[in-house]
């Protein structure tokens, strides 16, 4: 579980100067998803990711940003990349005005999370107060190995709740859910329960605020750009102004799933040649492409994006246009001017969600943001009626009313977010929402939606098979058909509908029949109103990895040792009974991996525990592989590959000390092993058992430097430093080396300066 803490500390220290009381919940902290292959960062004050932000500082990152691939950080031509990530941020707001007091002066915002520009504005201690945040880990094996008895079947695996109070007076309880499961792990979910508290200050004992709240609205919103290493391969930069945006991508809507997601179609703004950033060195682009090593020879083929589960109905605003005295809000006067036969009102006189369905630049300053937003002054994206709208078969008449996608701001692309409300609320009163975070390879290609064009509202998606040109010279005429997908797309789950697809069905907890051509729900559009406020989450369930241990040899070898447990485990909807494990390395966490071998079920050592020995010779001393184990049932389908484990190559501690030596000796400034920072000065010490003392003493006997060794490795270094953290001097010194149960070594030195 994350531990980091990050306090505000100008905020504290401006709370204990009024003499404000700060708890221990006023404290910004985040948690991080990595089960499966969506990596996302979660705050308990709202924001995903991180803090807004679209300037230099947002080159690098040491959390998730909606990594996807996971473990995508590499190092390419000497650079350091820190990888496939996919957001500018995220986050949601609240706006509402205190019954009696309507208009816009009079309107109370909390932003919390996705406000900023070139750098982040903060929004706790001023919008959001964080209350708490946890992580529930709902693994099917327990950190030993053995089976998790409390494992619920009917949860996800990852599960981090966060809870925020607001300047507004409501509280947020967001719970958010992950899988590692092959078709089940390329989205995270996030529930949303809006309770109106009181509470504006993250204190629950004291209450500021009990009027009644009009014309509330929330707002869900994501900035989008696919992918970090993509733009900083070609522009050694996460470009923001003619790249992200009204640059190099574009922003789709895909109406049957509620989904908004983004594409990279150009480089160098108006080169449609190097959609998806194809590795720019032409012999790297090769490379990468035949082999799949980081990623494969594009380097922004994501589809990252966002759809909508579940809004609440629920107290919802009465709207009369034909009485404006008996309304719960001031919206009247904008229906009339927008459509005088009032398409945007339901039977029930409520506003036919969304309010507003925008995409715009990244910019989300709070200034512009409380301006054109969340307010009910104006429907900012308009609404879809029979004259503005052409449908592409088959029509769907349910959308008129209902806010439109801004399809011409589609180049702007560096922000998504979407408006519902308004609503009515009174002390108590609690609305709720669901969204998931989605990302695929690409989209369902030819499939025709809002966005992606300027001059025309519907256009159809571009495939990723296609052909690349660079500096004149044709690389491939079709990419996928010459060197397919990347080993991470690690099911038939390929594209960002089908990614939604999934995550619709573990919310319902059901499989949904996908229509005649599989890029769309059957029966047509997913309605979120229509949906269950809460997830079911009963997903089919692939067989857990196990649990790995990975160490070093006597004889520079690489064994690899797991238990049994697997072989018991039972689950309701598993895929299929255990038939063999897969034993996989890579040079990167992110791949491509290769199979070494596989063990049956029951081909285990004179132990009882399945064991593989790695004796790979061009894998040298001091390099660094991941190793992972993955399960495979009857049916041949693979599990997730949960046990990632990164390992260096050592000789293996010896079980009884016999000699043990110094190398280089005698140490000449020249002769050291070079290549790491102040690896120059560094001796080994060889021949150790796992656990021992090693002390250096000077030729007149004084103490120099005592280490203690506690790795199951054959040896250790020392850069010549005193435990004063003095370099030493040349001359003869000499080490005793002694063990728990009583074994004792001892040699001399020299050290020539």
């Amino acid at each position: 579980m994350q531990k980091k803490k990050y306090l505000n500390y100008p905020f504290i220290i401006l709370s204990l100067l009024l003499g404000t009381v700060f708890t221990e919940a006023q404290v910004r902290e985040f948690r991080i998803h990595d089960r499966g292959m969506l990596h996302e960062t979660v705050y308990n004050t709202g924001d995903i990711g991180r803090g807004w932000m679209t300037g230099q500082a947002g080159n690098i990152t040491t959390t998730p940003l909606m990594e996807w691939p996971s473990r995508s950080a590499t190092i390419v031509d000497n650079i350091k990349y820190s990888g496939q990530h996919n957001i500018l941020g995220g986050g949601m707001y609240m706006a509402a005005n205190l019954q009696g007091k309507p208009g816009k002066e009079n309107r109370i915002y909390s932003l919390c999370g996705g406000v900023g520009a070139s750098s982040p504005e903060t929004v706790y201690g001023r919008w959001s107060f964080p209350i708490s945040i946890e992580k529930i880990e709902n693994y099917p094996l327990q950190p030993d190995g053995t089976v998790n008895p409390a494992y619920n079947p009917d949860e996800a695996e990852e599960i981090i709740i966060a809870r925020w109070a607001s300047s507004l007076g409501v509280t947020v309880t967001r719970t958010s859910r992950a899988y590692s499961y092959p078709d089940y792990d390329d989205f995270i979910i996030y529930e949303y329960e809006l309770e109106y508290t009181g509470d504006t200050d993250g204190d629950p004992s004291t209450i500021e605020r009990d009027s009644v709240l009009t014309d509330f609205m929330a707002l869900f919103i994501y900035g989008f750009a696919p992918s970090m290493y993509g733009y900083q391969r070609h522009y050694q930069e996460w470009k923001y102004d003619s790249g992200i945006y009204r640059g190099d991508q574009n922003g789709f809507w895909d109406a049957d799933y509620w989904l908004a997601f983004n594409l990279n179609l150009r480089t160098n703004i108006t080169d449609d040649k190097l959609w998806a950033k194809p590795e720019p060195n032409i012999d790297l682009f090769y490379n990468f492409a035949q082999t799949g090593k980081n990623g494969g020879g594009l380097c922004s083929p994501q589809a990252p994006g966002f759809m909508v589960l579940y809004y609440d109905t629920n107290h919802l605003a009465v709207v009369d246009p034909n009485d404006p005295n008996r309304n719960e809000s001031e919206v009247v006067d904008v229906l009339r001017t927008n459509n005088g036969e009032f398409y945007e009102l339901d039977e029930n006189n409520h506003i036919k969600q969304p309010w507003s369905n925008k995409v715009s630049t990244g910019n989300t300053r709070s200034s512009k943001m409380k301006d054109q937003s969340i307010n009910p002054d104006k429907r900012w994206s308009g609404v879809y009626s029979p004259s503005s709208v052409t449908w592409p078969a088959p029509p769907s008449t349910e959308w008129y009313g209902r806010a439109a996608y801004n399809y011409r701001q589609s180049v702007d692309a560096g922000q998504k977010h979407i408006v519902f409300g308004p609503y009515t609320l009174h002390p108590g009163d609690k609305l709720e929402y669901s969204l998931a975070e989605v990302v695929g390879y690409g989209a369902a290609p030819g499939k025709v939606l809002e966005g992606g064009q300027v001059i025309q509202q519907w256009a159809p998606t571009p495939s990723w098979n296609r052909k690349i040109v660079k500096d004149g010279q044709t690389l491939t005429e079709h990419y996928l058909d010459e060197y397919g997908y990347p080993d991470y797309v690690n099911s038939e789950v390929r594209f960002v509908q089908q990614v939604a697809h999934k995550a619709l069905e573990a919310y319902l907890g059901q499989q949904v029949p996908y229509d005649s051509i599989g890029n769309r729900p059957a029966g047509g559009p997913i309605w979120p109103e229509s949906m269950p406020k809460d997830g079911v989450y009963t997903v089919p369930v692939t067989l857990p990895a196990p649990v790995l241990k990975v160490e070093n040899t006597e004889i520079g070898a690489i064994r690899l040792t797991w238990n049994r447990e697997v072989e018991s485990f039972t689950h309701p909807r598993l895929s299929g009974p255990l038939q063999k494990f897969y034993i996989l390395r890579s040079n990167a966490g992110m791949g491509p991996w290769t199979i070494l071998d596989s063990l049956e079920v029951g081909q285990v050592n004179d132990k009882d525990r399945y064991e593989f020995l790695d004796t790979d010779s061009t894998f040298k001393i001091g390099e660094t592989r991941f190793y992972a184990v993955t399960s495979v049932d009857a049916s041949g389908i693979q599990g997730a590959k949960t046990n990632i484990t990164r390992h260096s190559k050592n000789i293996g501690s010896v079980e009884k000390m016999k000699e043990v030596f110094v190398a280089p000796n005698p140490f000449i400034i020249e002769s050291g092993f070079g290549g790491a920072v102040g690896a120059e000065n560094q001796i080994g010490f060889y021949g150790l058992p796992r656990r021992c003392t090693i002390r250096i003493y000077s030729y007149a006997g004084q103490l120099i430097k005592a280490i203690e060794h506690n790795d199951p490795v054959y040896s250790t270094e020392w850069f010549q430093v005193s435990r004063n953290e003095q370099e030493i001097a040349s001359g003869i010194y000499f080490y005793v080396v002694t063990s728990p149960d009583g074994d004792k070594k001892s040699g001399k030195f020299i050290i020539v300066k």
